[in-house]
């Protein structure tokens, strides 16, 4: 089972909430072009999930989600994943996020959510 957090903003194509069960949906007001993100914490069963995400969200934007003991980083078309406890690759998948221009706030939120 994966379990996760996405910005409903952030995808292409919304028919991927399809594919989600969603246990808690929140309103963030920002200071972004977007002046409101909803934010929907979810489970899911659906084996390709990370795939499908990866299908669906636009450009420049990630969605971390975890399996078990394996974390998953997925951009647009390119899914990043690790276990939780190797660092080595979870090392690999922060030098990727640096190198694509992800903040450091945005890097920590997501790699220290490996509990």
């Amino acid at each position: 089972m994966y379990e996760g957090v996405i910005i409903k903003e952030t995808l292409k194509d919304e028919l991927l909430l399809d594919y989600l069960v969603i246990d808690r949906v929140e309103i963030c007001r920002t200071n972004e072009t977007i002046k409101y993100w909803t934010i929907i914490y979810f489970h899911s069963e659906t084996i390709d999930l990370p795939q499908r995400i990866a299908n669906a969200i636009i450009d420049d934007w990630f969605v971390d989600i975890k399996s078990d003991r394996t974390k998953y980083v997925i951009f647009n078309n390119k899914i990043l994943k690790y276990e939780i406890e190797n660092i080595s690759e979870k090392d690999e998948v922060i030098n990727y996020m640096r190198a694509r221009g992800i903040p450091e706030a945005q890097i920590a939120g997501s790699c220290d959510w490996d509990g």
